[in-house]
């Protein structure tokens, strides 16, 4: 190429090759490939590594699929997921580790392990997560005859609970699940994920018998002595509506309280409901995991997408 200087001699300008430019895009383009290669094959060790820090790195239960999905760019599938889940929650149980993998509210969470409490009292110091015995009732009521009214909740307590059924709202246990189709369209209450979260439950299908749940009350609920008689309590007031005997904890009148609640005829109103609502929520659970994995392109069954399609859910955002 010539260019014209100003007293009209023309004066050659070297043209770059456009050769080498395109060498230098090649060899860029190598690189990323070669770079992309590098990270796409990962050994047992490197998943099992990389999990445990992603679940080390958040407070919050993670999903396979949402594990799954910081593997982005590799050949990881949701079997090595589980695999490295699995040898994680083998290397925890060891009584020298300190910390446990739990699977609550669908998905895996790092905790501390209960056992150690006296010791992180010490050092982190923590407003403790503590509930009064009727705010206990209260939350026991709700969790056993979720989705329910306040006025139920009343009917169970013989006094006025909504200034207990806010305090919980407050704390994040209890939420609005909606109104009932009863006279005057009541709002309804049920608990939520953290209520999953505290008691260690993977869903509510997995809350225990009226008679095991104090077993679960995790250390520091309850302000005083007298004030943890909650659920044990509470059992005689659920059972008292289908049961003429009052709670002990004594093995043999457990053992006849069961015997008698397994005589209830069960095709009764109130247990068609429960039943109702317990196939909701495994369908919303289900449903919430197809979505998860339709969210990070994991395969999904033909048979649970043409179920997902078809149902509610699939118009739920």
């Amino acid at each position: 190429m010539l260019m014209q200087s100003n007293d009209t001699e023309e004066v050659p300008i070297e043209e770059m090759p456009i050769n080498n430019i395109e060498g230098s895009d090649n060899e860029l383009t190598q690189f990323d490939a070669a770079e992309i290669e590098n990270i796409e094959e990962l050994t047992e060790d490197e998943i099992l590594s990389a999990v445990e820090s992603l679940l080390f790195a958040t407070d919050k239960p993670q999903s396979v699929a949402m594990l799954k999905s910081a593997f982005q760019g590799t050949k990881v599938r949701s079997a090595h997921i589980r695999e490295a889940l699995e040898k994680l929650t083998l290397e925890y149980n060891s009584s020298n580790r300190g910390v446990t993998l739990e699977e609550i509210v669908g998905g895996f969470q790092l905790r501390t392990k209960v056992a150690n409490q006296k010791f992180l009292q010490n050092l982190v110091k923590t407003r403790p997560f503590r509930l009064s015995g009727p705010a206990l009732e209260v939350l026991s009521i709700v969790a056993y005859r979720q989705p329910c009214t306040k006025a139920a909740v009343d009917e169970i307590r013989g006094v006025e609970s909504g200034h207990l059924m806010r305090a919980l709202m407050d704390k994040g246990l209890l939420h609005f699940a909606g109104k009932s189709e009863l006279p005057g369209r009541p709002m309804l209450y049920e608990t939520t994920r953290r209520f999953l979260e505290i008691f260690n439950l993977r869903n509510i299908n997995e809350l225990p018998s009226l008679s095991e749940i104090d077993q679960l009350i995790p250390e520091g609920i309850g302000e005083t002595v007298e004030e943890e008689k909650t659920l044990a309590g509470l059992t005689t007031e659920l059972s008292s509506e289908v049961v003429a005997k009052s709670y002990s904890t004594g093995e043999e009148e457990l053992t006849d309280i069961s015997s008698e609640l397994n005589t209830i005829h069960t095709t009764t109103e109130y247990f068609e409901q429960e039943k109702l609502r317990q196939k909701e929520k495994r369908e919303a659970d289900k449903a919430q995991d197809i979505q998860e994995r339709l969210a990070v392109g994991e395969p999904v069954d033909e048979k649970e997408l043409k179920w997902f399609n078809s149902s509610k859910f699939s118009q739920q955002p």
